[in-house]
């Protein structure tokens, strides 16, 4: 598939599970996805006054979480390359009575800004990974942050640390035949080894990279809800399990319920480990 198809098939997933994300949004959010965006903000260093960007920002949670600490002289960007993920933050921001965030539809890989208009600082939580050209993505990141301004992603660990999603997608390709993907394609563990995160920061020739590995949970109420759950928001993973037969799915289903049944605690609910890397950057002043 070609970068240009990739990137057709990506937006589209991500637009049929916009008004899903949306509805979740409005919910608290826990877990692993939670604490990936409180050590985010934590080690973001933000300031009053000063300007972000979240790069696809999904449904905003951490862009417009930015937004309540950079106050009203700052400015936070919420940006998606897909229309209807932005539309969604869009409204959140007008429920949210919002003064100091916007949105655009950008696409990461070629940040189509005004002249001059730099961030002190970019976000991006679980987006890098699953783009056709991280370190393109990366490069422009770096590319519209001021001298001395900040990046800070996450991304997903290995898959054997998040067998939350990796019980789903070893069913799928088991079931379907498929062979591991190669190296480099894009999708949740893509970017999960440290090293290479960190070789790929420094390529994009961003300094002082740190990288952090958090260990946390996710927690589900059920193994029903779990599976649900990761069909209606998993974004590819929801374009695929859609477009496949209902006996396929069954047999998907089964196998990944049968998976888990491991982590399922004595009230039912379900309780796996998951796990994030973290990173922070600096462009050189």
């Amino acid at each position: 598939m070609s970068e240009s198809d990739f990137q057709e098939a990506s937006q589209q997933g991500w637009s049929d599970s916009a008004k899903r994300w949306a509805r979740a949004a409005e919910e608290e959010e826990t877990g692993a996805s939670a604490d990936a965006a409180a050590w985010m903000l934590d080690v973001a260093d933000l300031h009053p006054g000063e300007r972000v960007l979240e790069l696809a920002c999904g449904a905003g949670r951490v862009g417009l979480q930015a937004a309540s600490m950079v106050g009203p002289d700052g400015a936070v960007l919420c940006s998606d390359f897909s229309e209807a993920m932005v539309a969604a933050v869009d409204e959140r921001i007008a429920r949210m009575g919002l003064t100091n965030a916007d949105t655009r539809i950008l696409d990461a890989h070629h940040l189509a800004l005004g002249e001059g208009e730099t961030f002190d600082l970019v976000l991006c939580r679980f987006g890098y990974m699953l783009m056709a050209d991280p370190l393109q993505a990366l490069t422009e990141s770096g590319r519209v942050l001021r001298p001395g301004g900040r990046l800070v992603l996450a991304v997903w660990g290995s898959a054997e640390k998040n067998p939350w999603i990796s019980t789903i997608f070893d069913a799928v390709m088991t079931h379907l035949n498929a062979p591991p993907p190669e190296p480099g394609t894009p999708g949740p563990f893509s970017l999960s080894a440290a090293g290479h995160l960190q070789e790929m920061l420094e390529r994009a020739e961003l300094a002082e990279v740190d990288i952090t590995e958090i260990e946390t949970e996710q927690t589900y109420e059920s193994l029903e809800a779990w599976w649900e759950y990761l069909r209606e928001v998993s974004g590819p993973l929801t374009a695929l399990l859609a477009a496949l037969p209902d006996a396929d799915l069954k047999a998907i289903r089964t196998a990944a319920v049968s998976g888990a049944q491991d982590f399922m605690a004595d009230d039912g609910s379900v309780v796996f480990p998951a796990a994030v890397v973290g990173a922070k950057a600096r462009k050189p002043a």
